[in-house]
């Protein structure tokens, strides 16, 4: 198991260790409800060293056959995505961030689970260079509703990037305008002794530690999808609703999306609300009854403090995908009423 290289201070603040995606990472600091509310407030910060971190370098046209959104266009130092790698069938083989960083080199974030599937993915389907920068630089989120109280504020576009700035009082590899909360905030790149540095610093300031528990019920409020869960490499972006591709230029997949949406999808994916004041949390794979029948699956679920309720997102055949109708989700043995519902679910 690998272990995030800010374990040590993150020790001392306190963090509440745990396994996801072969890495020991802090899944809270007390209460992941607290932390959430602090995205949602004020501001919190999250370690993201686990996700993997690529450079790729090479003939521009071959990259951009791999990527299912247009790059050609992109200037250096714009984000392109969240994009996808896909499978012949045009499934995921990752969902994943772009970064250009010139006409020939980007850099790339995967999935924790998948950034050696995605290496050997590339490898097999292109002469690109690749090079894993996983384990040379810490990776964190600042994120919050009032992010700029406490940061000092980057003159960034969204989804823009620069490299090599000193930002904060440390010298960053890499500073972005983006996060994964619906929140405003800033994503840093840095060797493991600066971002440190910068942790303790943003603590004393009142930038409350985040763990990965309040980062996913954050992305669920979203409607933002987690691989192995929501999305894998029999689902496509088409049932998943997740536009991550353009169809006006080649890419790996395309033309197995082209038959979809000419064919038509048997699932969609949609967002499920149950009542407020309820605590049962609907687990992987309950049911969605409608009317007796199951009409469709829950894929991850969890309970928003924002909302004061359980919420979650599932997949749904085509022929109940009915928004803002009620259903009932089975949850052992109960069945608990829920409202479907469209992203974002706040």
């Amino acid at each position: 198991m690998f272990s995030t290289k800010l374990r040590n201070v993150e020790e001392e603040l306190g963090g509440d260790f745990g396994e996801f995606a072969g890495w020991s990472m802090p899944m809270s600091y007390g209460s992941y409800l607290e932390e959430h509310l602090a995205v949602r407030n004020w501001a919190a910060f999250f370690d993201l060293s686990h996700m993997g971190r690529l450079m790729i370098r090479g003939k521009r046209a071959e990259f951009d056959y791999l990527v299912a959104k247009r790059t050609e266009d992109a200037n250096a130092g714009k984000m392109v995505g969240p994009t996808a790698f896909l499978t012949e069938r045009g499934t995921f083989v990752d969902d994943v961030m772009v970064y250009v960083v010139d006409g020939s080199s980007w850099l790339v974030v995967t999935n924790a689970v998948n950034r050696e599937k995605v290496i050997n993915w590339i490898r097999r389907n292109s002469g690109l260079e690749v090079e894993d920068l996983t384990f040379d630089y810490a990776m964190i989120a600042v994120q919050g509703r009032k992010v700029w109280d406490f940061m000092e504020k980057v003159e960034l576009q969204p989804l823009n990037f620069v490299l090599g700035k000193e930002y904060m009082g440390i010298k960053t590899f890499l500073l972005s305008r983006s996060g994964w909360t619906g929140e405003d905030g800033v994503e840093v790149w840095a060797k493991p002794e600066e971002i440190e540095h910068l942790l303790r610093f943003l603590k004393e300031r009142g930038v409350r530690p985040a763990g990965l528990i309040a980062r996913d019920s954050l992305r669920q409020e979203m409607g933002f999808v987690l691989y192995g869960e929501d999305i894998d490499e029999n689902t496509t972006p088409i049932e998943a609703r997740y536009w991550v591709f353009s169809m006006e230029k080649e890419f790996l997949g395309r033309e197995a999306l082209k038959e979809q949406l000419r064919s038509g999808v048997n699932k969609l994916r949609i967002g499920i609300k149950l009542k407020k004041g309820e605590r049962t949390i609907p687990r992987r794979d309950s049911k969605i009854m409608l009317e007796g029948q199951q009409v469709g699956v829950i894929t991850s679920s969890t309970y928003s403090p924002y909302l004061n309720r359980p919420i979650g997102m599932g997949y749904m055949n085509t022929s109940h995908f009915l928004l803002g109708y009620s259903v009932d989700v089975e949850v052992r043995g109960k069945r608990l009423e829920a409202k479907l519902s469209d992203f974002p679910l706040v």
